[in-house]
Formats: C-alpha cells, sequence, structure tokens
C-alpha cells in the first residue's frame, strides 16, 4: 500500500509580507496540504527455481536451438554503451546475465534460447541466487525490457539436466512462454521514447540535458494513485505503471503517461541513457521517517564523472493536484502556490542532483515556505524527510538488495 508522505502543512504566526503587512497570528489558520508518495514500488516475486529435464528433452531444446534463425534485427533500442548494475556484477551473475540479454532479443520465438556452462549446481540454492540477482540487474539497467521487469505477461525460466559432465552443467535458459505483444508494445516504447526526445537538445551540457529530460517528465507524467494505492491488481506480475512504458506509454489499464515510483525511475533512467549519459536505478524506502517510509524508487545520475542523486517522483509537484478536492480552499491555496513560476521552480527541483547525504534525510529551508496572496497562510510545501537505500537486513529481497549496495554514493551537490 502507498503511504503519502513527505509534505506537510506549516503555519506560523507574524508573518510580514512582502508589502510590509504583518499577519497576526488569528489570520493565520492551519491548512493540510497534500504529501508526497511513498510505498509504491513493485515487490520482486523470485523467479521459479529451476525445471530438471531429461535426457531426451535436452536433446530435444538442442535441435530447437539449431533450428532457430533470428533473422531481422531486435526490436530493443537501447543505445547506452555501459551499464552500471551489469558492470559491478560477480562474473557468474554476469555470465547469466549476458545469455538473459540475448534471449531478450527476441522473447517471441520458441527457438532462441540461451545456454551456458557452469560449475555451480543448478539445482541448487547459489545458482538459484545467482540467476535472481542477475534478471533484476537485467531489469535494473535495461528499462526497456519492461516486460520483465513488471513479468505481467513475460518471464524467463532456467532448465537443466542437472548432470555434471567433467565438473560443469548445462543450464538453458529461455522465456517461459512466447512474449505475444513484445512487438505491439515495444513498437509503442520506440516511438514514444523518440517522441520525447526529439526536442531534447542534445549538444547542451550534461546538466542541461539532464535538466530538459527531468523537466519534461514530469510535467508528461501523473502520479498513478490508483496502483500506489494498492486499488489496481493482477493476477500476474505488476501493473506496467511500475514500468518504463507506463510512464512514457500507459499503464495497464490504457491510462497515458500514468506511472509511479519506479515507471518515473525507469523512464528517466532509459531516456538518459539514449543521450550518452549514464544513470542507475535506486530502490529503498523514503517517508517523513524511518519508521513509517515505504517502498520507493529514484536515480542516480553521473555528469562530468560526478554521481548525484534525483528524485523525479517527488519533484513532481503538479501531480499532487490529483488528491485535492477542486474548489475548496485547500485547492485553492494550492494551487495558487504552483502556479508562482519563482515558488514552482524549486518544488519541481527539490531533489535533483543532489548528495546521498542531503536525500538520505532532507532538512527543508526557509525557501521551501509560501505566503498565499491574502497573507492567511504559510505553506511548507516540503518537510523533513528521507530516503533510505535497500539493504540486506530490514526490507527488500536479498538479491535486490545485493544490487543496490553496488550502487555509488553521491558525495556532492550539484550548486
Amino acid at each position: 500500500m502507498k503511504e503519502k508522505k513527505g509534505i506537510a502543512g506549516l503555519f506560523l504566526a507574524g508573518v510580514l509580507l512582502a508589502n510590509g503587512t504583518a499577519v497576526s497570528a488569528a489570520e493565520v489558520k492551519n491548512l493540510e496540504v497534500n504529501r508526497m508518495p511513498s510505498g509504491d514500488m513493485a515487490e520482486y516475486t523470485p523467479s521459479k527455481p529451476m525445471e530438471l529435464l531429461s535426457g531426451q528433452d535436452a536433446a530435444e531444446l538442442d535441435a530447437i536451438m539449431q533450428a532457430y534463425n533470428a533473422g531481422g534485427s531486435s526490436l530493443n533500442k537501447n543505445a547506452s554503451g555501459s551499464y552500471y548494475y551489469y558492470e559491478n556484477l560477480d562474473p557468474v551473475a554476469k555470465e547469466i546475465y549476458d545469455v538473459m540479454l540475448g534471449v531478450a532479443q527476441d522473447p517471441v520465438s520458441e527457438g532462441n534460447i540461451g545456454l551456458m556452462m557452469t560449475d555451480i549446481d543448478p539445482t541448487g540454492q547459489d545458482y538459484y541466487y545467482e540467476f535472481n540477482v542477475a534478471y533484476r540487474a537485467l531489469c535494473f539497467d535495461h528499462p526497456e525490457l519492461f516486460w520483465l521487469y513488471a513479468g505481467q505477461e513475460a518471464e524467463m525460466v532456467y532448465l537443466s539436466e542437472a548432470v555434471n559432465y567433467g565438473g560443469f552443467y548445462f543450464v538453458y535458459i529461455k522465456m517461459a512462454e512466447p512474449f505475444t505483444n513484445y512487438e505491439t508494445q515495444m513498437n509503442a516504447f520506440n516511438a514514444a521514447a523518440a517522441s520525447f526526445l526529439a526536442d531534447i537538445n542534445q549538444d547542451a551540457s550534461d546538466y542541461e540535458i539532464v535538466r530538459q529530460i527531468h523537466d519534461k517528465l514530469i510535467d508528461l507524467v501523473n502520479y498513478n494513485d490508483p496502483v500506489g494505492d494498492g486499488e489496481v491488481e493482477w493476477e500476474r506480475g505488476q501493473d506496467l505503471a511500475h514500468t518504463a512504458y507506463g510512464c512514457l506509454v500507459a499503464d495497464s489499464s490504457g491510462n497515458p503517461n500514468y506511472a509511479v515510483c519506479d515507471g518515473y525511475t525507469l523512464a528517466m533512467e532509459y531516456l538518459l541513457q539514449q543521450c550518452g549519459i549514464e544513470a542507475a536505478f535506486i530502490g529503498g524506502m523514503a517517508g517523513s521517517s524511518q519508521a513509517d517510509a515505504g517502498g520507493h524508487a529514484w536515480n542516480i545520475v553521473k555528469i562530468e564523472n560526478v554521481w548525484y542523486e534525483v528524485d523525479a517522483t517527488w519533484d513532481d509537484a503538479g501531480s499532487q493536484e490529483d488528491d485535492l478536492t477542486p474548489g475548496t480552499e485547500e485547492y485553492q491555496y494550492f494551487m495558487e502556490a504552483l502556479n508562482d513560476p519563482e515558488y514552482r521552480e524549486k518544488l519541481d527541483h527539490f531533489l535533483f542532483l543532489v548528495s546521498t547525504d542531503t536525500i538520505t534525510h532532507f532538512v527543508p529551508g526557509d525557501e521551501y515556505k509560501y505566503i498565499t496572496s491574502d497573507g492567511m497562510y504559510e505553506i511548507q510545501m516540503v518537510q523533513e524527510s528521507v530516503h533510505i537505500r535497500l539493504n540486506n537486513s530490514e526490507w527488500g529481497s536479498d538479491c535486490d538488495s545485493a544490487i543496490i549496495a553496488l550502487a555509488p554514493n553521491a558525495m556532492q551537490s550539484y550548486r
């Protein structure tokens, strides 16, 4: 379930307005405003344990593989030259990842089966763990594989005879079943990404490119409250709102540009990758304090060889309008604050290119207070909050925590 965290109304007496008028304590009233979303990161269901093959089954798979003719080019268009988690995996997980990536290039054809040799017994927990680490690292590095991350219609499995051949086992990695919607969804995703990037000035500095993409994304996307609140359930996998597809195209119900935090994060990563800027997915917990934090996702981004943290979901102040009722006093003042260009600039970038220390425990200054034009309210739109990365001791699956632990820290804020 998603909990609303991170924004509260703070109101002080004796405010001095810009025109010099003092507001008395009696004139300052309490006003509750919206809070930041957390608790909405997709829950990972570990892959199925290995399926044991007979010798005849293995021979049949070998024949299918030999008859396979890839033909044509893949619809997966990620142009990045670097994938952070892949580069930091151990050799076994890296090899599994390579095989999986090959299978992902054509998830429709039953003959596209990967094969690897390993000295780890595939029936044991060690290989199962390595398989899941590789699977999730692949999903975190490659947002275009949204169908694997969501697991709604497509997933990979591994199979083996589990017979030791001179100290090695042969393991087959394949789609559990052909992904029938692959062509339709990938074409829609590729078209949406190309359209988004069409007016991004990629000749600008890395900082300007990151800012262009960040600002355009939060202007385009709306936060998906029904999915975040757990009101939408699927018999299999996660809603596409958790993916880059939900952000750039539509969620599983067909609502355009409707995503939750990991959707924002994966879309941001993918768009930056296409511009040659390295970025990575961070999963963890966020909220007003560690005690009430819920699952959340955000990015780290590299600019001129320096890493910075970015939370596009929490920077999307405009999406908070959906949680208020038009015509109410709260809505009136909230919209007044959002329509103030100088104040909105601060709201839309309060977690943009900040250090790990800053985002881990964010303490807002007076610049985030807004005095309404009638002098009745002083609204604090951003409150003290925390972002805590996944760790093995408390939250998340062991494999997710192991991957996120590889992420670098951002040692400084951009400015």
